[in-house]
């Protein structure tokens, strides 16, 4: 099972929208930290999750956007939500006594745990892992924490390996100098090194930024399975060329598109999400970077989603 990690932005959840209506989830059930204080987004995301029967993990607390903290204020919104499709999942960060109180306080059950690295009592973590209301444990690179790690496969739960992959560079435009290389090999290997599940935070960085400038470069990240290197999956930066200005982004997009359509072409790559990409070149149309975004992540989930099809 893939676990992509996503904040609640617009783009992004609109990307889950997109592949649940096209029935094209599978065996991926996303981990969504939700930035924003108003449940708009969120409630459109769920009308489609309920007619398409998709249960993502919500977490409670989050650590970055307008609300964030060892709150209540998403685990009102779930109780009052109608037809919630979200699952209850709280980010761990030496407050077990927080999340023990949420568990008891709402009648919680089935819910998830995320270990990233803003936790230091391992042994807090070990034992709230026990819980029998806790069934998914998620951890950020586990193998920094070898005893935790060793103690939760002993658990008999449902435990994810994260990992933060993205390689950001400090202006679009470095990304030109970079080749196509190795992004990810966990969708191989995470079975055999007795984890239930994998996860990365697509091809976005892990770092949350609100908003942005605008670009000097456009960059398109697309992702695919390399045959060649034993289905590894490889990440290619498709960057404008024309970027001493902010000017004519458009035309940026234009540039970056040709080139990411003109491989996914050869190599074969075709998927909803490249399909989509090839539309706005075709009808000379730029569609804002936040659908780039969507196209990018949509494309990332596919991919993994295709491969493990194949494992059937």
């Amino acid at each position: 099972m893939y676990f992509p990690y996503l904040r609640g932005r617009q783009f992004e959840l609109i990307a889950i929208r997109d592949l649940a209506s096209e029935d094209a989830l599978g065996k991926i059930i996303p981990i969504i930290e939700p930035v924003k204080e108003s449940f708009n987004s969120l409630n459109l995301a769920n009308k489609i999750l309920f007619e398409t029967g998709v249960k993502p993990f919500l977490i409670m607390n989050p650590q970055v956007g307008e609300s964030c903290g060892d709150i209540e204020h998403y685990l009102k919104y779930i109780e009052d939500l109608e037809n919630s499709m979200y699952r209850h999942a709280f980010i761990y960060s030496d407050n077990a006594s927080y999340i023990l109180d949420c568990l008891n306080n709402y009648s919680l059950n089935n819910c998830m745990v995320v270990g990233l690295d803003s936790f230091t009592n391992e042994d807090e973590f070990s034992l709230l892992c026990e819980d029998g209301r806790i069934n998914h444990i998620v951890l950020l690179e586990p193998h920094r924490y070898r005893t935790l790690d060793r103690h939760i496969k002993k658990l008999d739960k449902n435990y994810i390996r994260l990992d933060d992959l993205f390689e950001k560079q400090q202006r679009n435009s470095d990304f030109l100098s970079i080749p196509e290389h190795k992004f990810s090999e966990e969708h191989l290997y995470y079975e055999e090194d007795n984890y239930q599940g994998f996860g990365d935070f697509t091809v976005l960085p892990r770092e949350y930024v609100e908003g942005g400038s605008t670009p000097r470069a456009v960059v398109i990240n697309i992702t695919y399975i390399n045959v060649e290197a034993e289905n590894q999956i490889w990440i290619r930066h498709f960057t404008s060329d024309t970027n001493d200005s902010i000017s004519n982004v458009q035309g940026k997009f234009a540039e970056a598109t040709r080139k990411a359509i003109s491989f996914c072409n050869e190599l074969p790559l075709s998927n909803s999400g490249i399909d989509e990409l090839s539309g706005y070149l075709r009808d000379t149309k730029y569609p804002g970077l936040g659908t780039v975004k969507k196209i990018t992540i949509k494309n990332h989930l596919l991919v993994i989603k295709s491969y493990l099809d194949r494992q059937l």
